[in-house]
């Protein structure tokens, strides 16, 4: 889906497999998951994750990473804080895309009411891109 302006074809199950760290479809996700997840969970891996992704991308890549990284983590928080919840298109046009890679069990999909699909004439996000 994301990965079609690139056309590379990427694994969207394993990108949020959350103990997952290898390939993805994605140059350098390996080094690149390790260290999010190093990151994200604030483990003693975090400074060997860090070398390893200096060697793949280089210092300039690893702060563009590092960068990327905090960004999302903090819209993520924002969002939670605040109760965002998807408008209703999103929501019905999302069903098939958020069931199939376990978006709703994430917490801050408690925000928005969940509700069996209506019938929209677009089933995934990727249909709405091309």
């Amino acid at each position: 889906m994301s990965g079609a302006a690139l056309d590379e074809e990427i694994d969207l199950e394993l990108v949020v497999d959350r103990d997952h760290v290898g390939d993805v479809g994605i140059r350098h996700s390996a080094e690149l998951l390790t260290f999010t997840n190093a990151a994200h969970r604030d483990d003693d891996r975090l400074d060997d994750a860090r070398q390893m992704l200096i060697a793949a991308l280089g210092a300039p890549g690893v702060v563009e990473a590092a960068a990327t990284f905090a960004v999302f983590n903090g819209l993520v928080r924002v969002a939670d804080g605040t109760g965002i919840q998807l408008d209703t298109g999103l929501h019905e046009y999302s069903h098939a895309d958020r069931s199939r890679l376990g978006i709703d069990e994430f917490a801050g999909a408690a925000n928005t009411e969940h509700t069996a699909p209506t019938g929209a004439p677009i089933g995934s996000i990727g249909e709405l891109f091309g």
